[in-house]
């Protein structure tokens, strides 16, 4: 299957039919288990993302200036009027930034304007970026206060294949006449569908720090939709196998393939120059991606669900597990092993948890049944078992005094089926092409980038 929906602006029709929401009732109290853990994620909600931000660029230059910078092409969605999910890279091609553009309601072709929401606590460094690029563009850059806009995420549970949420914008996009438009009363209610999983929902920004029943309270009634907290989106995230910010997506050490970017539609690899780009197109012609972030099952013992066919299930999310069975939000990037005597080479890096599931990085080859080679080869082994340890501090009973002590829990990766069903066709596609033809092309692409930039360079 080949991802063909891109991300699109919603209409009030939709809306105002409440069609993103589903019609089962929950209770709006998301408490959390007696062991800490967030509440599951309601089949229908909402939830305010207190940890992202918003940046404004807005000028004349802003379009050409933010497609000089992030992976998705600008020039195309500010003529359709479109937000996007996009990466920002730095020259390596490594990921300095995961984010969503919108076009505000004031966005026209003499003077746009767009909005980046992005990691909160990496906004300070997003925008030294940009400033750093700035140069004699005519823009401004302002970082927004939480209380001009907030950014939601809405959802429901899709109980067929759920491909893309394209379902649930029916036929409406051709009604919003562009940027800021379709969004009812309120114009200045922006959005877009998230792409980076099938019917994960939408995306939304509205004006001041109101609760989001005070834009769409009918609809919400209807629907049956209540507020879930930031613990609950963060496990419906990793249950989808979806990372978000950079405590998940390493800054500056994250490539975007790996990081599902290339499945999520955030690269549109038949723009122009941006930075970063010579990298990523190179691994997308002529290298094989051979780690993807996956959610994953934490357990201490025996895995406690039944898992589908090399893994090709998912996690289960248990609120009443031990909550020690994930590292500190502060340990990042650790090793996944082997379980015995024989470590071995490893398997991944661990990225987040919340309770007995979370997100790593993991070798395909060795923690799934996923094939990249063209004889169809893995190491993956179904009984084989892995493990990610930790130092923990705990108290000895003495006053005053700790020690030291290794956790270790166990861990098993799950292929989503989108994710499974868009590597395999990516490898049988790989397989049919001349590797010697896909590897010139690939080297005068990257000349021809090279000269671009040399070019572009020489008449700034």
């Amino acid at each position: 299957m080949m991802l063909s929906n891109p991300s699109r602006t919603v209409c009030a029709r939709c809306i105002r039919r409440g069609r993103h929401f589903s019609t089962t009732v929950h209770h709006s109290a998301q408490p959390r288990s007696d062991h800490g853990n967030p509440a599951p994620p309601p089949e229908a909600g909402y939830t305010r993302l207190t940890n992202r931000g918003l940046i404004s660029v807005t000028g004349p230059d802003s379009t050409s200036f933010l497609q000089g910078l992030v992976t998705q092409n600008m020039v195309k969605q500010s003529a359709e009027g479109k937000s996007s999910y996009v990466a920002f890279l730095n020259s390596q091609g490594r990921i300095l930034n995961d984010a969503f553009i919108y076009p505000t309601a004031e966005t026209n072709a003499a003077d746009p304007g767009w909005l980046i929401e992005a990691d909160a606590a990496e906004l300070p460094a997003l925008l030294k970026h940009l400033k750093r690029h700035k140069l004699r563009a005519k823009l401004q850059l302002r970082v927004l206060d939480p209380t001009e806009r907030t950014v939601w995420a809405s959802w429901k549970q899709h109980n067929g294949d759920g491909r893309w949420a394209a379902h649930s914008l029916g036929d409406s996009v051709s009604e919003s006449s562009g940027a800021g438009a379709g969004w009812g009363a309120d114009v200045n209610i922006t959005g877009c569908v998230d792409t980076r999983a099938p019917g994960f929902g939408l995306r939304l920004v509205t004006p001041g720090d109101a609760d989001l029943r005070a834009h769409f309270a009918r609809q919400l009634e209807e629907a049956g939709a209540h507020e879930a907290s930031l613990g609950s989106y963060t496990v419906r995230r990793m249950l989808h196998g979806v990372a978000e910010g950079q405590a998940e997506i390493l800054r500056a050490a994250s490539l975007p393939l790996e990081c599902n970017m290339d499945l999520a539609q955030a690269i549109d690899f038949r723009k122009g120059c941006y930075v970063g780009q010579e990298l990523t197109i190179r691994t997308r012609h002529t290298g094989v991606v051979r780690k993807r972030i996956l959610p994953v099952q934490l357990y201490a013992d025996e895995l406690p669900v039944r898992e589908g066919e090399g893994g090709s299930g998912g996690p289960v999310y248990d609120p009443s597990a031990d909550a020690g069975l994930a590292p500190p939000a502060g340990v990042q990037g650790l090793d996944i092993s082997r379980v015995g005597p024989s470590k071995g080479r490893s398997a991944g890096k661990f990225l987040a948890g919340v309770g007995n599931v979370g997100l790593a990085l993991c070798r395909l080859e060795m923690m799934t049944d996923v094939a990249l080679s063209a004889e169809g080869t893995t190491q993956y082994t179904p009984d084989r078992e892995f493990k990610i340890s930790w130092d923990a501090a705990e108290g000895d009973g003495s006053e005053g005094s700790e020690r030291e002590k290794v956790r270790t829990v166990k861990i098993k990766a799950f292929v989503p089926p989108w994710t499974r069903e868009y590597i395999t066709s990516g490898t049988q596609q790989a397989r049919a092409r001349d590797p010697i033809r896909e590897g010139q092309r690939a080297r005068e692409l990257a000349e021809r980038l090279a000269a671009e930039e040399e070019d572009a360079r020489l008449h700034e």
